[in-house]
């Protein structure tokens, strides 16, 4: 389901945002969005584009020569009872001054012929933040694009294996041999989550696992928010036609990581 609200910057602007939950059919709605994370990065990303295309935006006193602006945020869950049938996509703009920014965090399309058109999706991924923060801490994986969300019984499976092989193990050296052997079982930003978070004799580790993810995304979302910003700064001013990124480890000439690193969760 998306919500749909409009804004103006300069006169005639045709300027939209669509804010889009991926699983589960539901509606994101002005109340659960408000003071939170999410909300917080679908307004400072929506006025920072903002401010990059009044910068450059002719406004024309008709609406048929006057800027077109489409943004799309997109929350994607990392775990789902009902599958993302197909991820939502960008329709790219046709023309002959056509540029485009492809990356996991967002994507773009830009060009000024016969009138500025740009659109872009701008991805908050729950699956993409454990990725990245897997990638910084050291932790060897192949990009994997797109990162939809995993099934809800294919999660819990990953959850009782991890128990099995790690949590309810007592000894020190059977938790090592069993953190070895898990980690080549489980999706590289699963594992870095897992081992992240905490063992608790007081709860199911499942209510750790969510705890944990809680935390990394409230700890890292100034910095993945930051993250996108400089990746939309450097498309506006690069005079490049593609510009493609597949790893946050791609991104340390135009963003300092440590400012996104989650270093720790308790």
């Amino acid at each position: 389901m998306k919500s749909t609200y409009s804004q103006q910057s300069c006169q005639n602007m045709q300027t939209s945002i669509q804010i889009i939950d991926e699983t589960g059919g539901r509606w994101i709605s002005a109340t659960s969005l408000y003071d939170s994370s999410f909300k917080n990065y679908v307004t400072t990303i929506s006025q920072h584009v903002s401010g990059k295309i009044d910068g450059m935006a002719q406004c024309h006193g008709d609406l048929k020569s006057s800027p077109e602006v489409k943004l799309f945020f997109v929350y994607r869950r990392l775990v789902t009872s009902t599958p993302i049938v197909e991820p939502f996509n960008l329709e790219r703009t046709e023309s002959n001054d056509t540029r485009n920014l492809e990356s996991p965090w967002v994507k773009l399309t830009f060009s000024r012929s016969p009138k500025l058109v740009v659109r872009a999706v701008f991805l908050w991924n729950e699956q993409q933040f454990l990725l990245d923060q897997s990638l910084m801490s050291g932790i060897r994986a192949s990009p994997t694009n797109p990162l939809v969300p995993i099934d809800e019984v294919i999660f819990e499976q990953f959850v009782e294996d991890y128990t099995d092989s790690v949590v309810d193990v007592r000894s020190p050296e059977a938790k090592s041999a069993g953190q070895a052997s898990i980690s080549k079982r489980l999706p590289p930003e699963i594992f870095w989550l897992f081992r992240n978070a905490r063992q608790s004799s007081l709860s199911a580790f499942q209510v750790e696992v969510t705890s944990a993810l809680n935390s990394i995304l409230t700890q890292a979302a100034i910095g993945y928010t930051d993250l996108t910003k400089a990746l939309v700064d450097q498309f506006f001013t690069s005079a490049q036609t593609e510009i493609r990124y597949e790893s946050v480890l791609d991104l340390k000439d135009i963003f300092t990581l440590d400012r996104y690193r989650v270093n720790r969760l308790h």
